[in-house]
């Protein structure tokens, strides 16, 4: 199986791997007792904090390890709903994950305001810049990168109007991580990330909290983490992390403009050979890896279906929300109606995804375009939707 569904989570890489397998071989014990050996797993710890910190250009003290993005969201909220006063609102991209959107209903049911985007899948700077003088103003949430378009926030722009304006400003920087710089993300005052976007393992992921951010811990019953969050910390999935992200940190320096070059050449394919195909957000900044279709005829259930049985691995959209009903709240935000919502794919590879994988991909992908189009009429000729 050719696997083209990096977004969702990737494969565990060797590094991680080995890091995970000898951390749990040698430092296995709990960092929080007093003997020898705990001690040492406890520096084992700290010393691999200072590698992800040094990997981010921050100080070490302001990562704090937990369970993924999705925890690291809810607990931004639900600090920033602690210090807030009760006409406080916040600012959320409406092309948010959906652990974010959530957090941000739960925490402030009457103060949610949505940041609209515009048909290129950009959020709206004009918007903030009225909104973010307002005294009730608590965050400031907009993503890095979308993990169904691949489309890239203003948000460096978004932290120095948040950081002027004395508002805290979050960044879910999950599909970034892995992809694209990690050092850029000192003026924010929280940032999320989770391992398995970046080739770790699953269920551990980070935190990193300016100095002068709130940060009550969401996990109670300990004093991990200085205090910020409860339980026994996941050393051997720290050290694979860690491992993992500088592995793929390498990767970017010296293969992030070919890899682009590999999707450039298959939007160039499919639009040549499939008409009427809308790849959305071309017009914008996107990663390299991420490629967001429309296609031009057939629900996306039954082109997945068929590019898998050609041994091809797709996505519909965000995987943390294929289970909801109703089309893509990203594409409903960039003005896509719900019928060519049903036909949207995404298209994500990999550090290691070989240029001949995403020409099979186009070429798998024409095959079903065939033979889905003469299968819809009866007549066998094609039935093309513009969008």
């Amino acid at each position: 199986m050719i696997y083209f569904d990096y977004n969702a989570t990737t494969p565990l890489c060797q590094v991680a791997k080995s890091a995970w397998l000898s951390s749990s071989d040698s430092f296995w014990y709990n960092t929080s007792s007093p003997y020898r050996e705990a001690a040492r797993a406890r520096a084992q710890l700290e010393e691999t904090r200072d590698r992800l910190a040094s990997l981010l250009r921050i100080e070490s003290e302001r990562l704090v390890f937990n369970s993924g993005a999705t925890e690291g969201n809810n607990t931004v909220f639900a600090a920033a709903a602690e210090s807030a006063g009760p006409k406080a609102v916040v600012l959320v991209s409406s092309i948010e994950h959906p652990s974010v959107i959530a957090s941000a209903r739960k925490y402030f049911p009457e103060g949610v305001i949505e940041i609209p985007v515009g048909s290129h899948g950009v959020v709206d700077l004009e918007l903030i810049e009225q909104r973010i003088s307002l005294s009730q103003v608590a965050l400031i949430s907009v993503m890095a990168a979308n993990n169904e378009t691949g489309v890239l926030q203003p948000w460096q722009r978004i932290a120095g109007l948040c950081r002027g304006a004395g508002v805290p400003f979050h960044c879910d920087a999950s599909q970034w991580f892995g992809k694209l710089d990690a050092s850029l993300f000192d003026r924010c005052d929280y940032v999320t990330g989770c391992a398995h976007k970046f080739c770790g393992p699953k269920g551990i992921g980070f935190l990193a909290t300016s100095k002068t951010a709130s940060c009550p811990p969401l996990m109670l019953g300990g004093e991990q983490e200085n205090g910020r969050r409860g339980g026994t910390e996941n050393l051997p999935g720290v050290a694979a992390m860690v491992s993992s992200l500088e592995a793929c940190d390498d990767l970017r320096k010296g293969s992030a403009e070919v890899q682009a070059e590999l999707r450039t050449a298959l939007e160039s394919e499919i639009s040549d050979r499939i008409p009427d195909t809308r790849i959305v957000g071309r017009e914008s900044k996107r990663l390299w890896n991420t490629v967001s279709l429309i296609m031009p005829h057939s629900a996306n259930g039954r082109w997945v279906s068929r590019l898998n049985g050609l041994g091809f691995a797709v996505s519909t959209g965000s995987a943390c929300a294929s289970g909801k009903a109703g089309p893509s709240h990203v594409l409903n935000a960039m003005g896509i109606g719900p019928e060519a919502a049903a036909r949207s794919l995404r298209v994500s590879g990999g550090w290691e995804t070989p240029e001949c994988d995403w020409l099979a991909l186009a070429q798998a992908m024409v095959k079903v375009h065939h033979e889905l189009s003469s299968s819809d009429l009866p007549n066998g000729g094609a039935h093309v939707i513009s969008v």
